[in-house]
């Protein structure tokens, strides 16, 4: 690799690893090929050097030539993973439906995996976006809101511990559902005022399966019992406001609100993730924490540079900058042209996919 000043940086050059503002958001990942807007935008964040790929260097040599195959096994290794969990989590649910609670230890094993590539697996929060639906919407949303909870942890610069309960508390936040009548909870529609009265109860009947676990922290329980809380206090189910609210909660809060709105139902086809990020700005300034909120856009908008999309008006382009300040309105490559959609508000992204 070579440590070169950004003045001097030259389109076609590839960084050699993530280049991070000071406030430790990520403005562009490593083996990023550099066009002319990246280094006027690394240029207007005041970064003085990247690290370069040096083209006759060895290891970036094997990574240009690592074969199309080696990037899916990864890809398969991460949702054979998250399958598995899923099963495990399957299992916790029906056992407590049937008024089995489990020991701690069967929680700590399941999460565990996650858990550790949340930590250790540098390629993990790039991957969980591609992973389909494999299993019922109950057990599948749970098992997301993990990840990315863990993830989000991790983003906003707490301890392993923290980031280990934010991955449980994720995992066991909709748990109070096997309790809530099936016709409720597999309805295809909206819910009438007093079935939605009735799965309103989830957070509190979650909270009562969880409470007396040994070794299950306090953290855990009350992001179970607060995730629907709103900073506001527009939330369920005790209508917290602001500090009142466990800070787990509030992870899992946005978590859990860009899985409902970008995963499939039965009876409703999700989002695309750039809808569900404009929802969530709108949002952080009122319902959802603030800074929570923008850690989340300002990484997971990152994660689709390099994604193709279609506008409203029929065109297609691909996704080469994101912008800390609006995560959701990227800018463009639309042939040879260049579309800032901050300064376009009249397009929105209507599709996304990866080649």
């Amino acid at each position: 690799m070579t440590k070169l000043e950004v003045s001097k940086l030259e389109t076609g050059m590839i960084l050699f690893e993530d280049v991070y503002d000071e406030d430790g958001i990520l403005l562009i990942g490593a083996h990023t090929t550099l066009h002319g807007m990246h280094i006027d935008f690394l240029t207007r964040k005041l970064v003085d050097y990247v690290y370069i790929k040096d083209t006759v260097n060895e290891d970036a040599a094997v990574y240009e030539s690592r074969p199309a195959q080696i990037e899916a096994a990864g890809q398969l290794a991460v949702e054979e993973k998250y399958k598995k969990t899923v099963e495990k989590f399957k299992e916790i649910y029906k056992n407590y439906k049937l008024g089995r609670v489990p020991v701690f230890e069967v929680l700590d094993d399941t999460v565990e995996p996650l858990f550790e590539s949340v930590m250790n697996d540098d390629s993990f929060a790039r991957r969980i976006w591609q992973i389909h639906a494999y299993d019922d919407y109950t057990f599948d949303h749970s098992v997301r809101v993990s990840m990315i909870s863990g993830l989000l942890a991790k983003w906003c610069g707490l301890d392993i511990t923290m980031i280990k309960e934010a991955t449980m508390a994720g995992l066991m936040h909709d748990v109070g559902k096997c309790n809530i009548p099936d016709e409720i909870l597999n309805k295809p529609g909206d819910l009438t005022a007093e079935e939605f009265k009735v799965m309103k109860t989830h957070s509190i009947l979650g909270y009562i399966l969880v409470k007396d676990i040994p070794k299950l922290s306090n953290n855990v329980q009350m992001a179970v019992l607060q995730h629907h809380e709103r900073v506001d206090g527009s939330g369920y189910p005790h209508g917290l406001m602001g500090k009142d609210i466990n800070y787990l909660a509030k992870i899992v809060a946005v978590a859990d609100v860009y899985c409902a709105m970008t995963q499939d139902r039965v009876y409703k086809k999700g989002v695309n993730s750039f809808e569900a990020m404009s929802y969530i700005i709108n949002k952080c300034h009122d319902t959802l924490d603030f800074a929570i909120s923008k850690t989340f856009l300002g990484n997971v908008a990152y994660f689709y540079i390099g994604h193709k999309v279609t506008l409203t008006n029929g065109q297609s382009g691909e996704i080469i900058m994101t912008y800390k300040d609006d995560p959701s309105r990227p800018m463009l490559r639309i042939g040879e042209e260049y579309i800032d959609m901050r300064r376009h508000l009249s397009l929105e992204i209507e599709t996304v996919w990866d080649e």
